[in-house]
């Protein structure tokens, strides 16, 4: 029977926490975990994604040959290296009752997802110790994923020898299963109106900030169903109070777990924009992005089957349900993959009411080894 090193894993986990590593900025930390991924025993690479988007590092891929292999397909597990901005220091603490807070409270903690990183390399770490049998495991550590999932999306998996794998990115205790997430598109508006002098001649313009919001009010948004939603996020325009403003952008995300829904309702704020402009004699302009794909798994599904076995295997009944939200498991699932999201235990994540039990990074750690002994069979 294996033992987790307690004292280990809380060490790795305050290290990695105390390298601020925002989108973009996680050279330092790429730096850290590609020799501590060596040192383990790990063939490491870096892929160039951190020169598409802008960023200081690519995506760590990493592989792990047990020292007793069984004789099951290769598995890949994920998380991500960057958090959401952090400006102050990040002073991780334990304090009486078990839960991992940043010290300062000013900051994030940076759980999200730091958490499963510290967790992948002690359960891998007593693989070798302990000479579990398992199959090849994959490693790979994304960058930007909280800005718009561009690790994911820039990575090349076609030489990621694994078809089945296991993202750990979401909140909550240990146990859940994300087994459904939606499809999201992005909708950037531009307005196009006609400036004018407004106390001279307001008459010669056109509003192009009144055109929006004739549009606006006749979207719908929030949710619009169990599955579906939308969100008028950002608007801007006009220049000053004397110009009838000639521009204005908007923009509008919407999701459902539906493809043909998110259609539809990608289709009503065209058509309501385009409907506003021609009142107001305006221009339109309009680009429509897919941010990702959704994905569904039913409880037959390999991976789902895999992650449900090894929850129960630590003394915890699984929890399956679906999220709103995108992760890297989108990605890789569009990527021609099988992934599903777990819960890695942090809570209040992107503020500074961030922390996790210790006792559900323990558990993590205990999950992540079940699921590699357990393979994909």
């Amino acid at each position: 029977m294996y033992k987790i090193n307690e004292k280990r894993l809380l060490n790795e986990f305050f290290k990695i926490l105390s390298i601020k590593s925002p989108t973009k900025k996680e050279g330092m930390l790429a730096v850290y975990l590609e020799e501590e991924l060596k040192k383990t025993g790990l063939q490491v690479s870096v892929d160039d994604t951190g020169k598409k988007i802008g960023g200081q590092t690519g995506n760590i891929i990493a592989k792990f040959t047990p020292k007793f292999i069984k004789n099951n397909q290769p598995i890949f597990l994920s998380a991500h290296m960057d958090t959401v901005s952090v400006e102050d220091k990040i002073v991780p603490f334990m304090s009486d009752d078990m839960l991992i807070k940043n010290k300062t409270g000013k900051d994030i903690l940076g759980a999200d997802d730091k958490a499963a990183i510290a967790a992948i390399i002690e359960a891998i770490k007593v693989i070798n110790e302990f000479e579990l049998q398992t199959g090849i495991i994959y490693i790979i550590l994304t960058v930007g994923e909280e800005t718009g999932l561009l690790g994911s999306k820039h990575i090349d998996m076609n030489n990621i020898e694994a078809d089945v794998g296991f993202v750990f990115d979401a909140d909550g205790d240990i146990g859940t299963v994300i087994n459904k997430a939606p499809f999201h598109n992005r909708i950037d508006i531009k307005v196009i109106g006609k400036a004018s002098h407004a106390g001279v001649s307001p008459e010669k313009g056109i509003n192009s900030i009144k055109a929006a919001a004739f549009a606006i009010c006749n979207t719908s948004s929030g949710r619009i169903d169990e599955e579906t939603t939308c969100n008028i996020g950002k608007i801007k325009g006009g220049i000053e109070t004397n110009v009838v403003p000639e521009t204005t952008i908007v923009n509008i995300e919407a999701r459902s777990m539906h493809e043909e829904k998110l259609e539809k309702v990608t289709k009503e704020i065209v058509d309501n924009f385009r409907k506003a402009t021609d009142e107001y004699k305006a221009k339109l302009e309009y680009e429509i992005s897919r941010e990702y794909d959704g994905y569904s798994f039913d409880e037959n599904n390999i991976a789902v089957k895999t992650a449900k076995r090894a929850i129960e295997k630590i003394g915890i009944k699984p929890r399956l349900r679906p999220t709103g939200g995108g992760s890297d498991t989108n990605n890789f699932n569009a990527k021609n993959k099988i992934a599903i999201n777990l819960a890695s235990g942090f809570e209040n994540c992107h503020s500074v009411d961030e922390y996790i039990s210790f006792n559900e990074l323990i558990k993590l750690a205990k999950l992540i080894i079940e699921i590699c002994i357990f393979g994909e069979r």
